[in-house]
């Protein structure tokens, strides 16, 4: 890397003036590595070492004013230890460690500012006790050296860029990194990881060989629990061991023996659902003989000795629907496990139901306390009920925040008969926000719960989209930086491959947080916040859209090979992804006022779109195939999309890097790479030989075998084309009836169908691998609801400086069956603007209402609240089929099938010929 170049002050320099705390990495300006607490450890004495900054809290250090010297601070870490020279030593080569805070002046260091040329916010880090300065043994510039004190000079050794740091205010925002979950609650690193990919898990104790597996938990909780159809859930928060099998691992099992009353519970005669339908409340009901029994899983954030807790509770509900007394002992255990009712109500009178409570600690939120004990539990503990009725206000009140969806539940075709489909996609829609944020670990948006509790590059821009396409902006400064660290080209994902296109997807995201929020003072500040070195944050927009984005382009003028669907090759999506990607840079810039990087932007892109549709036009005439091929030099018989049931062979269509999201990022698509004509052959291409082999529509495959959590995902782009419009909504549908891994939740693959000896009742597919629930598909599969039915995009006008709009298309993924009378469809709630300053939100509306006053249907489009600003265009698949006789409030166009709403209109009325 190149080293900004090292500057001393002429004359004296005054301290740095600071008058507040604040938390910031602090970066060694010759390595460009991190102050880190190494394996996150939480002893005392612990020597400190530079080391590759990742965004861990074992990186992220807390800046407290020290007595009444100006620039002096007490620097603790996310263990509640200070930075100290061991033992108060003023020798050179002192170890620098991590101490119990004492207050002493060996634990007080001064910011002593160093000019360098290109920087800001750079400092040697001086010993109140000694004078002498916090550097890596060696002046060296090797990764996980070891800190010691040494004489301060302005070597580049020797300074430190506190990136968080504001001279005269102690420091802006405070931004937390990827939370230090490193190697487990246990802090041992003799037992299995409990983070990253595929690192073991337990299965439920009482789970006949089947994988029925959701989560409980909160958001900001750093151990979400994993739990299981028979009422048992695993809490990594708790250190101590379990041992499932012959593997022992880092937490602790709690089970409710009842459920295995009379032994294996029958095939097909379990229920496990969500409260309300989409509430984190999950209960397992079932009988054994005349008596009914439910086992409610759920978790509650409370403060127990002044630290948050996250506290599981367990009810375990006995109707005896019998005649004659019953005695039965929900034989709870666990570790700490707390009964909070009372053993004689084991025994149950006919007609009268007894309810058992348990409650448990199991995460402490990262503050590093231990978890309570049981007695400050049994005494500080909120009763079951009201912790009930804390945990559903918390999530109806997060939930109040994001767009709201209203659906028929008109019966859809090719759903594998879903019952009342607009309410399960309604409920499976609000189930999946909250599923993504317990997915929240700290600030920083994990993938999964299990296996995939980590934050993984691929997957963070489409998840970080769809919260904010939905309206959830909490976190979401804090969640943008720490998914950004993610997209360094050598981030480690703990165990899974790193991809390209999560680099040319993060632009997506920050675009719909400006667009949204207008925040360009955020965007700004980190548009190219490395330029003057690494940035702790990964690297900027700058960086990837220049730098990273052009040292993928091949000689033809098109993307490189990657790895990016795990296997090498030139794939579509990637060239995809980039447009998409500089797209959104355009639009950026655009706002920021910097013209040159925005007409950068739009050059970039019309010279990828050239070059791609060249080589995919070479590729179609040299091979004779006339669909979206996943590579674009070669033949799909090439690689792996060869094999019929790899989901892969639709990978030109995900969701994010595709077609529709180009067009709804601004991106004008021509020729083969944006022929909608071309999409639709691809998917008829894929289906036609899923079908020759016995699979169902519209089922993808998997990687190989019967489906995936993505098949919406790959649905997404049946909204730009004509034949498929409606897929989103069925392919979602479709899921939920058919191969849910937990209730609203679904694993990564699935090698093969559901089976009908599954004690949970329904069609309900077990694991390929992956992780259940995931967050990444149930975002795509939200993003294919919402824009189904109203999506938001940009276009742009003139050039510089570029003119932005925000269009809104309706109704384009609307099924036909839904277009019958005494049917509406809406979404409300949509923001069209937030404040991140005070929270406040400017929301719309759009509801399409369909009555049959004679022969022909009335569609009645009705536009509410602020409008984000731009042409209304409705384009429901029906238009394809069906005449318009008649439209109010705006005018049609027959050649492209598209009603636009007249400016300023709130109604337009569509009249069919049929």
């Amino acid at each position: 890397m190149l080293l900004a170049a090292l500057v001393p002050f002429l004359g004296p320099a005054g301290p740095a003036a600071a008058a507040t705390s604040f938390t910031s990495t602090a970066i060694d300006q010759a390595s460009g590595n991190c102050l880190d607490d190494p394996y996150s450890q939480t002893a005392s004495g612990v020597q400190l070492i530079q080391y590759s900054c990742n965004g861990g809290s074992n990186q992220n250090w807390s800046f407290t004013p020290a007595g009444t010297t100006a620039g002096a601070y007490t620097v603790t870490s996310f263990a509640g230890l200070c930075l100290d020279v061991a033992g108060g030593s003023t020798a050179d080569n002192a170890a620098v460690d991590q101490a119990t805070c004492s207050g002493a002046d060996n634990q007080r260091f001064t910011l002593q500012p160093v000019a360098v040329a290109g920087a800001s916010n750079t400092f040697n880090l001086v010993a109140g006790h000694s004078g002498k300065c916090v550097a890596p043994t060696g002046d060296t510039t090797a990764n996980n050296t070891v800190l010691v004190q040494l004489p301060c000079t302005t070597a580049a050794t020797r300074v430190w860029r506190i990136p968080s740091y504001t001279a005269g205010t102690g420091g802006g925002t405070t931004y937390q990194g990827i939370p230090a979950v490193a190697p487990n609650s246990c802090k041992n690193s003799g037992l299995p990881n409990a983070y990253g990919t595929n690192f073991p898990t337990p299965a439920d104790p009482y789970g006949q060989g089947f994988q029925n597996q959701s989560a409980i938990g909160w958001e900001g909780n750093y151990w979400p629990a994993y739990s299981y159809l028979s009422g048992s859930y695993f809490a990594r928060g708790v250190p101590t061991t379990y041992t499932s099998g012959s593997t022992t691992l880092c937490g602790a099992m709690y089970s409710f023996g009842i459920y295995h009353t009379g032994g294996n519970r029958p095939a097909q005669s379990v229920q496990w659902t969500e409260d309300s339908g989409y509430l984190p409340a999950l209960t397992t009901s079932f009988t054994t003989g005349s008596t009914a029994v439910s086992i409610k899983n759920f978790t509650d954030k409370v403060t127990i000795a002044g630290n948050p807790v996250l506290l599981a509770y367990t009810r375990v509900s006995v109707t005896d629907n019998g005649t004659a007394a019953v005695t039965l002992d929900p034989a709870g255990t666990g570790p700490n496990l707390v009964r909070l009712t009372a053993a004689s109500l084991n025994t149950v009178q006919p007609q009268a139901t007894s309810n058992h409570d348990y409650v448990a600690a199991i995460d402490t939120f990262g503050s590093g306390a231990a978890l309570p004990t049981t007695a400050q539990i049994t005494s500080a503990a909120p009763g079951l009920d009201s912790a009930y009725g804390d945990m559903a206000a918390h999530w109806n009140a997060r939930l109040a925040e994001t767009a709201a969806v209203s659906l028929p539940n008109t019966a859809l075709p090719n759903t594998g008969g879903l019952a009342n489909p607009g309410t399960a996609l309604g409920n499976a829609y609000k189930a999946g926000t909250i599923y993504g944020l317990i997915m929240q670990i700290g600030k920083a948006q994990f993938s999964g719960a299990n296996n995939y509790f980590w934050e993984l590059n691929h997957d963070v821009p489409g998840e970080l989209i769809s919260r904010f396409e939905t309206g959830d902006f909490q976190d979401a400064q804090n969640l943008l930086l720490d998914a950004r660290v993610s997209e360094a080209v050598d981030y480690d994902e703990k165990g899974a491959n790193w991809y390209y296109d999560g680099d040319w997807k993060t632009p997506a995201a920050w675009a719909l947080y400006l667009a949204k929020t207008g925040d360009t003072a955020f965007v700004g500040q980190y548009f190219h916040d490395d330029a003057g070195g690494s940035s702790a944050w990964g690297p900027s927009l700058y960086t990837i859209m220049h730098t990273i984005y052009q040292g993928q382009l091949a000689s033809d003028g098109a993307l490189k090979a990657s790895y990016d669907n795990d296997s090498s090759g030139r794939w579509l999506f990637d060239d995809y992804s980039a447009l998409q990607g500089l797209a959104a840079y355009k639009y950026i810039a655009t706002r920021l006022g910097n013209t040159a990087e925005a007409q950068y932007a739009d050059t970039a892109y019309a010279s990828l779109l050239s070059h791609l549709n060249t080589v995919l036009g070479a590729n179609q005439s040299a091979h004779g195939f006339s669909y979206l091929p996943c590579a674009i030099d070669v033949v799909n018989s090439a690689n792996r999309c060869n094999t019929y049931d790899d989901a892969n062979w639709a990978s030109p269509v995900w969701v994010g890097q595709n077609q529709w999201s180009t067009m709804l990022e601004g991106g004008a698509l021509t020729g083969i790479a944006g022929s909608a004509v071309q999409s639709d052959a691809m998917y008829a291409w894929g289906f036609a030989r899923l079908s020759a082999n016995g699979l169902p529509y519209p089922t993808f495959g998997a990687f190989n075998g019967y489906s995936t959590a993505y098949n919406t995902a790959y649905a997404s782009n049946g909204l730009y084309g004509t034949a498929y419009r409606d897929l989103p909504i069925t392919s979602y549908a479709w899921q939920l009836a058919t191969t849910t891994g937990g209730p609203n939740a679904w694993w990564e693959a699935n090698g093969s169908g559901p089976s009908s000896a599954n004690p949970w009742i329904g069609n309900h597919a077990g694991p390929q691998f992956g992780a259940c629930p995931y967050a990444w598909p149930i975002s795509a599969q939200q993003q294919g609801l919402i824009e189904s039915v109203v999506a938001e995009g940009r276009a742009s006008t003139g050039t510089d400086p570029f003119t932005f709009t925000r269009p809104l298309y309706i109704g384009r993924g609307i099924p036909d069956s839904w277009i019958a009378a005494g049917q509406t469809t809406s979404v409300t709630n949509l923001t069209s603007s937030y404040d991140t300053a005070t929270g406040a939100r400017s929301t719309y509306g759009v509801s399409l209402a369909v009555t049959k006053p004679g022969a022909g249907r009335v569609i009645t489009v009705s536009l509410t609240g602020t409008l984000p600003g731009g042409a209304v265009s409705v384009q429901l698949p029906v238009f394809t089929r069906v005449a318009v006789n008649a439209v109010t409030g705006g005018s049609y166009d027959a050649a492209t099938h598209t009603v636009t709403a007249d400016p300023g209109a709130t109604t337009v009325t569509v009249t069919l010929a049929s």
